[in-house]
């Protein structure tokens, strides 16, 4: 299945260097939608209740693990417990590699994950692996 190229995304991370650069990787991979930035947990929460309120659509969440004021695994267990989003595809960021945060993403309804430094080329892999994890 091949994603579609105008696809908003919400992508959170609290460096604003890594937010411009996934949108800057994510324009070089050809997508051409919206990207709605965040750079903590609390303003995540409150831009995603805002989107649901106007009646918008995410289509891709893309989460740092690691937030100054909760974790991307914590964002990912609001969002799978939220009737609107609970199936928007959701790939976490980790320069981590403990076994157990990655298991506990996983358990909690990561569709994948991605190392820093982000290499174009995986991150379209693991978009397209996401994304058609949640279109079944």
């Amino acid at each position: 299945m091949t994603v579609p190229k105008n696809i908003t995304f919400f992508i959170v991370d609290d460096m604003s260097f890594y937010r411009d650069l996934m949108v800057q990787s994510l324009g070089n991979l050809g997508f051409n939608g919206r990207c709605i930035l965040s750079k903590n947990y609390t303003e995540s929460i409150n831009k995603l209740k805002e989107i649901i309120k106007k009646g918008e659509k995410i289509d891709f969440i893309i989460s740092d693990i690691q937030l100054p004021d909760g974790t991307g695994i914590e964002l990912l267990k609001k969002v799978r417990s939220s009737k609107t989003l609970k199936n928007v595809p959701f790939l976490l960021i980790t320069t981590s590699d403990d076994p157990q945060t990655i298991v506990e993403a996983f358990e909690v309804g990561a569709d994948n994950y991605i190392f820093k430094p982000i290499e174009e080329a995986a991150l379209l892999e693991k978009i397209e692996f996401c994304y058609t994890k949640r279109r079944k």
